[in-house]
């Protein structure tokens, strides 16, 4: 039983420098991923902003009916995406 534990200890040993290159390149990659999904997001949610402007636009309401409609349109297009 100890002759097992010592070999695969052994054989971790033999490993480590790939399991350290394997988590340094993990430590770069996935914050990179996590960026590119929210400035992905982050666009999305402006785009939907400005369709909602440009909808109320045509339309000749008080500065605050115009903000709460745009809103209103804004989180209709975000729920209707997803």
């Amino acid at each position: 039983m100890i002759e097992w534990f010592r070999h695969i200890i052994s054989e971790l040993n033999n490993y480590a420098g790939l399991f350290s290159l394997l988590a340094v390149v993990v430590a770069i990659v996935v914050p990179w991923i996590i960026y590119r999904k929210t400035q992905k997001a982050h666009k999305q949610e402006l785009q939907n902003e400005l369709e909602a402007m440009e909808e109320d636009m045509r339309w000749a309401f008080s500065s605050e009916e115009r903000q709460m409609n745009i809103r209103k349109r804004k989180l209709e297009k975000d729920l209707g995406r997803k």
